[in-house]
C-alpha cells in the first residue's frame, strides 16, 4: 500500500514538472515569437502615372534580390498598378500570390498581420503616405512623411508579440539613390 502511494506521487509530481514545463515553452513561444513586416513605397513610377518607369522596374527586381532570401511567406499591395509592379517580381521569384487591401484600410492591414502571419516575414508595398501610417498601424512610432521623389527606403518592422518589448522600426536603404 505504501509503495503504490509513493508511486503515485511520483506519477503527480512528473506530471506536474511536465505540465509545468509546457506551459513554459508556450510562454517562450508567446513572448519571444517575431512578426517581421518588410515595408516599402513603391518603385519609381512614370510621372503623372500609375506605372513604374524603367528605374522603377530596375528597383522591383533589386527588391527581389534584397527579399528573396528574408522568408517572406506573403505579399501585400494596394489597388494602384504601381505596388502591383513593385511586388509581382517577388511574388513570381518566391511563387506566392499577392494579397491586395485597400490603400486607406491600413488598420485592417495591420489587423490582417497580426492575425494571419504570426511569426512570419510579410513584405507590404505602400505608398508615400500609407507607409508611415501601416508603421503607426503595426504600434511602431510616429515617422516623417515620405517625400514624393523617394522610393529607396526600406523599412524592416519588427514585432514582438511580448507586451512588454515594443516595436522597433530599422530604415534602410536599397537599390540606387533616390533622386
Amino acid at each position: 500500500m505504501a509503495q503504490l502511494q509513493t508511486t503515485q506521487r511520483l506519477a503527480l509530481v512528473a506530471a506536474g514538472l511536465v505540465a509545468a514545463m509546457l506551459i513554459g515553452v508556450v510562454l517562450w513561444v508567446l513572448c519571444f515569437a517575431q512578426t517581421t513586416v518588410l515595408l516599402v513605397r513603391h518603385a519609381d513610377r512614370v510621372p503623372g502615372e500609375d506605372a513604374l518607369s524603367a528605374a522603377g522596374l530596375a528597383r522591383a527586381q533589386a527588391l527581389v534580390h534584397v527579399a528573396t532570401k528574408a522568408g517572406v511567406s506573403a505579399i501585400y499591395h494596394s489597388e494602384a498598378l504601381r505596388t502591383q509592379q513593385t511586388a509581382q517580381p517577388l511574388a513570381t521569384a518566391l511563387g506566392l500570390t499577392p494579397t491586395q487591401l485597400p490603400a486607406t484600410n491600413t488598420q485592417a492591414l495591420a489587423d490582417d498581420i497580426y492575425t494571419q502571419h504570426y511569426g512570419q516575414t510579410v513584405l507590404v508595398v505602400g505608398h508615400s503616405n500609407t507607409v508611415p501610417q501601416i508603421i503607426a498601424a503595426l504600434g511602431g512610432p510616429a515617422l516623417p512623411s515620405i517625400d514624393d521623389n523617394e522610393f529607396d527606403n526600406l523599412f524592416v518592422v519588427t514585432i514582438c508579440h511580448c507586451k512588454r518589448r515594443p516595436v522597433k522600426v530599422i530604415n534602410l536603404q536599397y537599390s540606387a539613390v533616390s533622386p
